[in-house]
């Protein structure tokens, strides 16, 4: 294991109108390459921040650039003791970051670069405007001296704030919002306009967007506030505070040092001194920002998602679910309208390339919310429509560890209570079974059950022949990361069955006095104990899937 990781910070404003063709091999050479965290692709260019070993990130980087329209690819390193990422994931989107006002290009409209070692002297001049392009949460950590907040929640927010500053004369030439010695003197009208962000990116595009409206001098700091801080000496400084960072050091400080924030695994946001003595804040639960705004639920979730944390502390394990691996995602993942048609298409596109292909769907969803019925009945569908069996569906049930390999925990009577928690099952075991799913050309493959008499899985009780090309795999933990858990890269698709918590306990209450032989007050305290602390960590999953059902 090295003793230092490279993360490689990266972007390029670039017309890709193939992005989504590039997806797919462009994943499968990351995961080869072994390197995690997450890149964007869209059909204004590249995005993204990748780490792991130096041969192998100098690899992914070389890859890129073979594309002769990413030639000019530019990245920022640093390096690290611990990976600050653990997956990879490479995603299209409409926009490499997110702006959503159509028709602004930056490779041909963007503000005037100026280098960190100049930056002192052009914002300390008071005809310029100095604006932090980020999210409040980064500014309220560290900024520069003097620059306005926009308070903005997202980058989209951005027009709008300029559009409310320009229609109370705050964004004058020579008014200077909130800076009241500086004075503008451009013939438009408008002032002299200095932004920065993180790494540049976001200065690409709000320098573009007010180039649009008729700013006439505009200006951005290259290579950002990491450039600045690694290249300006801090007794020449004029940075307060520390820069909030998308990965586990959570903030950075001059020569890009780890600064003193943690990250609360709740509501995402930075975690200092002043809010750790807050009685809002609880390790791994809440901090004063989140502690009214999360449920019960939720509070309990947390708590034992920190649990599991602490326990793999002190077994020397890693917990990537405590691990932040990629900005929060701020809007619900697309509802799925027509499951049905949507698996069709996916066996037609896969059908119509080079030889068979399996395409392997996740469901994941709370206990008690449908998932196998769901997914027998779409892969039924499937078949009636097709008039032959080629699709399948499969439970992650046969992989629950067994009674005996429970009772050898430490603590046996905890390990059988809790069995169906995410750390009573071969998380390994299945990630391997799926792999085989999707080796090419498609195989035979032995998938276990699991016989509820006995309470034990069955090994290899079903068989999955060649001619099946659609799985449709459903279980609780197949989103989750954590205790073992990382099926990136496993499936095609991953989708949520969107039952609500109360419904979803008042089926499986009903299944355990019907099917099972308890009374309400058992089944209740199954809920209790079991079955509601498995249902949090579940549907704090919810977000990661590709769609909604």
């Amino acid at each position: 294991m090295p003793s230092q990781y490279l993360t490689a910070a990266l972007y390029q404003f670039v017309p890709l109108p193939d992005c989504a063709a590039l997806q797919a091999t462009l994943q499968q050479f990351c995961d080869q390459a072994q390197v995690k965290g997450t890149l964007l692709l869209a059909t204004e260019g590249i995005n993204g921040t990748i780490s792991g070993e130096e041969t192998a990130v100098r690899r992914v980087l070389q890859y890129l650039r073979a594309d002769p329209r990413l030639q000019g690819l530019v990245h920022k390193e640093s390096w690290a003791p611990s990976l600050p990422f653990l997956r990879m994931k490479v995603r299209v989107k409409k926009e490499i970051v997110t702006l959503g006002i159509p028709g602004i290009s930056p490779t041909a409209m963007a503000g005037t670069y100026v280098k960190p070692q100049d930056w002192n002297a052009l914002i300390s001049r008071p005809d310029v405007v100095l604006i932090d392009t980020r999210n409040d949460y980064e500014v309220d950590i560290g900024t520069f001296k003097g620059a306005l907040n926009p308070r903005a929640k997202t980058f989209a927010d951005l027009p709008n704030w300029v559009a409310a500053q320009e229609a109370n004369g705050a964004l004058q030439a020579g008014t200077g919002p909130g800076q009241g010695t500086r004075q503008g003197g451009q013939k438009s009208g408008k002032p002299v306009v200095a932004m920065f962000c993180t790494g540049g990116i976001r200065c690409e595009k709000s320098t573009a967007f007010l180039k649009m409206k008729g700013y006439e001098e505009v200006y951005h700091l290259q290579g950002g506030i990491l450039k600045y801080l690694e290249e300006v000496p801090p007794e020449q400084s004029l940075w307060q505070g520390e820069c909030f960072v998308f990965d586990e050091r959570v903030s950075v400080g001059h020569g890009l040092k780890p600064g003193d924030y943690e990250l609360c695994r709740s509501c995402r946001h930075p975690v200092g001194d002043v809010e750790r003595a807050s009685p809002g804040y609880v390790k791994g639960v809440s901090c004063p920002r989140c502690v009214h705004s999360t449920t019960v639920d939720q509070k309990q979730g947390f708590a034992e998602r920190q649990r599991q944390v602490e326990l793999a502390e002190q077994r020397g394990q890693t917990h990537v679910g405590a691990k932040l691996l990629e900005p929060p995602r701020l809007a619900d993942p697309p509802h799925l309208a027509a499951p049905l048609v949507h698996l069709l298409e996916l066996l037609d596109k896969a059908s119509s390339q080079n030889g068979p292909q399996r395409v392997v769907v996740a469901l994941a969803g709370l206990p008690g919310s449908g998932k196998s019925t769901v997914a027998n009945q779409l892969a039924q569908a499937v078949n009636q429509r097709l008039g032959t069996s080629r699709a399948m569906a499969l439970g992650m049930d046969g992989f629950h560890l067994t009674k005996a390999q429970l009772a050898a925990f430490s603590d046996p009577q905890a390990a059988l209570t809790r069995r169906g928690a995410p750390w009573t099952f071969d998380a390994a075991a299945l990630a391997d079974r799926l792999r085989q799913l999707r080796a090419t050309p498609p195989a035979s493959v032995a998938w276990p059950g699991f016989e509820h008499g006995v309470g034990d899985p069955v090994p290899n009780a079903l068989q999955i022949g060649p001619e099946v090309l659609l799985l449709i795999v459903e279980g609780l933990y197949l989103l989750h990361q954590g205790d073992g858990w990382d099926l990136s890269g496993c499936f095609d698709e991953t989708w949520y069955l969107d039952v609500s918590t109360a419904t979803a306990r008042q089926r499986l209450l009903a299944r355990h006095v019907q099917a099972n032989g308890n009374t309400p007050e058992q089944a209740a305290q199954r809920w209790k104990v079991n079955d509601g602390l498995n249902a949090s960590i579940v549907r704090h999953t919810r977000a990661k899937a590709d769609y909604l059902i």
